[in-house]
């Protein structure tokens, strides 16, 4: 029997697992034909996976992480969403789908009643903001489409890599404003839905994030056959005119495409009429009133089926997937306007099933009115007749694949149409003909994306559903058995050795690691398939093709600490890819390259605390230290003061002047192992290579030097402060508490052997030796220079001068005025820079808070509030761990601020 229980059940033999999966297979598609609201898995761009259970009642996430113990990356376990079922009831769950940014997930069940969820500060803990569900619960509240209004932001897409005359590839992104309709205030969300029986909702937030709903009807059905089966909804490219006042905003509406149970498409537009702002050059931050909904019927194509063709029997194909194309950004054409796709499957009659891809293009033609209404009364003769716009439904060539489709999706902004196969096959093709993106490395000149350089998804097994990651280059496979597994692209066009196939492939990763950096995607996918072709000529070749994507320039050499150094994301997201691809566990030592990137990752951490402290207090209960501090005659009034703030920075100062300790003693040691040869920049590298310090990287490289640097003013502003506190005569409880804070941060300071104003001085001659030397020299070639220092860790000639003054002149001059015993003796074990026996088993005993750089208890501790085991979380991506503690009840101001993301800038995830 077809879908009942028929002779397979009963004798087992080698046909059955094949047998079972095509039974579920049929069944994923009958799912598919009943309504288009029916995802069970979704991937988003922040990198968080949500699966509907096998059980169709609760919701689990999983996300890609690394792991700590050998710096692999996997799919991590599943996390139950809390309180799912009880906000549903019980009922199925059909749909789920994030939103654009990637940060709520909207949840369905076979009622329509939706439920809501926000990552919030970990991946795998996401909170409810709508559980309180007050739908209908009648079968012809069904939702069959379901579509998040994008947000009000720019997006990036990038041209082909092109290579040119000096050999190396040429990157450039153009940036495009998204199309409507948009949320009036600035990042809240909203969220349209259709029902079954024609009904539109629209849920949204207010100025206080909760969410409301608004309805309209499409219009009234008169028999069984104008229910709706699937219905999709895309952004509204701006009309070249219309008749209708409402339209005059092409922000407040949207597209929709709806397929009855009698086959006809339908289209409408949805205009969304926002309330007006009380102010009107003000942003929006309250909704006076709720938005309401206006219906326009558009267009309505009878019979909307494959056509017949002479190679497959298309009469009995049915419905399984509609997709209403949203307007790209390239000129105006009949592959850039809306459009409409959908996917009919049916059955050979050899039982295997084909699918048929038919597209409609949505174009807006001129319409003049009849001469005959010229007629009517005395024109002027400067008034000509009227123009409107009529949109006109373009059939376009159907396209039949002998594989069955089940799933289909737009990326890359909307440019490329992905299709998943029952098979575990994926296909990603162009928007505008559906031609497949294939190999076409033999030309070494353009690089236009992963696929095309000669990346491919590898064979897999047959599927109900899959997912793709963010970039595109990773899937999740939804088995017949709702087990889950990973299908992870893989460089197809031989050997990574070979010069010419690393370069193409380090460009396609660097091209599509410069779109997601740009765009805010997480590309812990990128990191997922570059794992298997890690090595020091990749990895140097990849970071190199990244800086050069993102136009990033390391040379901060001839400017002072700005926003461009401490809060530049593109400059984050190279130095955690540069730390990552030579992270191989917690018990491994770094590279070189390692260690440089995450020491200045660490350097920054340092800043911005410094620097929010210093500039951007809380000002809640602060008046009292205001005072104190003005009557003590402190020039720093604008520092935190509240000792729970201070206290947040012990760490930091410790880990600072340990830093200072360890630069200073490795650069002694290099000055004695590189004696009568510091000319020789070759040598010197060997032993920085045979060392594996970063010391002199440190002080070379503009941009970890200048964050030395700045730290060594705010370091120094810090104990300045915290001398004139501490002379001050006041007995307050609060000024004394302030004290004991200032006592014990002078602490570290005055035990190091290293003074702050030594190690600024040998800064400061350095950054003058080599501003000096990059005089007259142009910016590109310095830019080159910073890049081979930092990223390949070559000492370029530039930087001979620099080098030979440090080690033959500034050292020996620092020796004199240094404590060698003490500062041989100074333990700087913790803060894992070093490869000896002492700090690897630091390392394995201790964990420390990566932001307040503290010990954190063992497992067997009671640390935690009321004497309980602390909680924690770790990065996904560098495995640095913190304590968990809630933003809004942070300390400090900067501390709180820290608490979203890691410092390499991906997700924390938690881990007790």
């Amino acid at each position: 029997m077809e879908n009942g229980f028929g002779v397979d059940d009963l004798f087992q033999d080698e046909t059955i697992p094949r047998l079972s999966s095509r039974r579920r297979v049929d069944a994923r598609l009958d799912e598919l034909r009943l309504s288009g609201c029916n995802s069970k898995i979704a991937w988003s761009k922040v990198g968080s996976i949500a699966i509907i259970n096998s059980a169709g009642t609760g919701v689990e996430t999983r996300h890609l992480a690394c792991n700590p113990e050998d710096g692999r990356w996997e799919l991590s376990d599943a996390y139950p969403i809390a309180n799912v079922s009880r906000y549903h009831e019980n009922q199925r769950l059909v749909h789920v789908t994030w939103n654009s940014p990637g940060a709520e997930l909207a949840v369905v069940d076979v009622l329509g009643r939706v439920s809501f969820y926000t990552v919030f500060l970990a991946v795998n803990h996401l909170t409810a903001t709508r559980n309180q569900i007050l739908d209908q619960d009648d079968d012809l509240s069904a939702l069959v489409g379901f579509w998040w209004l994008p947000l009000e932001k720019p997006y990036a897409l990038y041209r082909p890599a092109a290579r040119q005359e000096d050999r190396n590839f040429r990157y450039q992104a153009l940036t495009f404003r998204p199309f409507g309709p948009f949320h009036p205030i600035m990042g809240k969300v909203a969220a349209i839905g259709i029902t079954r029986g024609g009904t539109v909702k629209m849920w949204y937030q207010d100025g206080q994030g909760r969410y409301q709903e608004v309805t309209a009807e499409l219009e009234g059905f008169a028999s069984l056959d104008d229910l709706f089966s699937h219905a999709s909804i895309s952004c509204n490219k701006e009309p070249t005119a219309s008749p209708a006042p409402v339209l005059t905003k092409p922000d407040h509406a949207a597209v929709l495409a709806a397929y009855t149970l009698s086959k006809q498409l339908r289209v409408y537009r949805i205009v969304i009429n926002w309330p007006q702002r009380n102010q009107p050059n003000q942003p929006h931050t309250v909704l006076p009133n709720p938005p309401t909904l206006v219906i326009e019927h558009l267009k309505i194509e009878d019979c909307a089926c494959p056509a017949d063709s002479s190679t497959h029997d298309v009469s009995r194909a049915q419905l399984t997937h509609l997709e209403t194309l949203a307007p790209t950004p390239t000129p105006s054409d009949i592959h850039g306007s809306p459009g409409v796709l959908a996917v009919f499957a049916n059955k050979k009659a050899d039982g295997e099933t084909f699918s048929v891809i038919c597209r409609w293009s949505l174009k807006e033609t001129p319409c003049a009115l009849h001469p005959s209404f010229d007629q009517i009364g005395v024109r002027r003769t400067s008034v000509s007749s009227p123009t409107i716009s009529e949109l006109e439904l373009y059939r376009m060539d159907d396209v039949v694949m002998d594989k069955c489709i089940i799933g289909v999706s737009q990326v890359t902004s909307g440019t490329v149409i992905a299709l998943a196969f029952s098979d575990g096959s994926l296909e990603l093709r162009e928007r505008g003909n559906l031609n497949q993106l294939r190999d076409q490395s033999t030309n070494k000149n353009i690089v236009m994306n992963m696929m095309q350089a000669g990346f491919a998804f590898p064979p897999e097994k047959p599927c109900i559903s899959l997912a793709l990651s963010p970039n595109n280059a990773v899937a999740i496979r939804l088995g017949p058995d709702n087990d889950t597994s990973l299908i992870i692209m893989e460089y197809m066009n031989g050997p990574m050795e070979q010069s010419d196939n690393l370069e193409i492939a380090c460009v396609a990763l660097a091209h599509q690691h410069a779109y997601s950096c740009n765009n805010l995607i997480n590309n812990d996918d990128l990191l997922l398939v570059a794992q298997k072709y890690r090595s020091p000529a990749f990895n140097n070749t990849f970071l190199s093709e990244a800086h050069r994507a993102l136009n990033l320039k390391m040379d901060f050499a001839t400017e002072s600490p700005n926003e461009r150094l401490f809060r530049n994301p593109l400059l984050q997201r190279c130095l955690s890819l540069q730390n990552s691809l030579d992270f191989r566990g917690e018990r491994v030592n770094k590279r070189l390259s390692g260690k440089l990137a995450w020491a200045t990752l660490h350097l920054r951490v340092a800043s911005v605390a410094f620097a929010l402290t210093f500039n951007n207090p809380q000002r809640q209960g602060q008046a009292g230290s205001a005072g104190a501090a003005g009557s003590s005659g402190s020039t720093s009034s604008d520092i935190d003061l509240r000792p729970e703030a201070l206290q947040t920075l012990l760490g930091l100062v410790r880990w600072l002047m340990d830093i200072m300790s360890l630069t200073i003693s490795d650069l002694f040691e290099l000055s004695k192992a590189t004696k009568n040869h510091t000319s020789d920049l070759a040598y010197v590298r060997q032993k920085v290579i045979s060392g594996n310090s970063p010391a002199l990287f440190l002080a070379l490289s503009s941009a970890p030097r200048a964050l030395l640097r700045y730290n060594c003013r705010s370091l120094r502003g810090l104990e300045t402060t915290a001398g004139k506190h501490l002379a001050s005569t006041l007995s307050t409880a609060t000024d004394e508490e302030t004290k004991a804070t200032f006592r014990s941060l002078k602490v570290p300071i005055e035990s190091c052997a290293v003074k702050i104003s030594q190690f600024e001085r040998i800064m400061t001659d350095i950054d003058g030796t080599i501003r000096a030397a990059y005089h007259n020299v142009p910016e590109a070639e310095r830019a080159q220079a910073e890049k081979l220092l930092f990223v390949n860790n070559e000492i370029p000639p530039i930087f001979r001068v620099a080098v030979e003054r440090l080690l033959n002149t500034t050292l020996p001059n620092l020796r004199n005025d240094l404590d060698i015993a003490k500062l041989f003796w100074h333990d700087v074990t913790w803060l894992g820079f070093h490869d000896d026996v002492a700090s690897r088993e630091y390392r394995r005993r201790n964990r420390i808070d990566a932001i307040r750089k503290v010990v954190l208890p063992k497992d067997d501790d009671s640390g935690g509030p009321g004497g309980g085991k602390i909680r924690l979380r770790r990065c996904t991506r560098c495995c640095a761990v913190v304590e968990d503690i809630i933003p809004t009840k942070s300390p400090s101001h900067w501390f709180g601020s820290m608490q979203r993301m890691c410092f390499c800038g991906t997700l924390w995830m938690h881990i007790s």
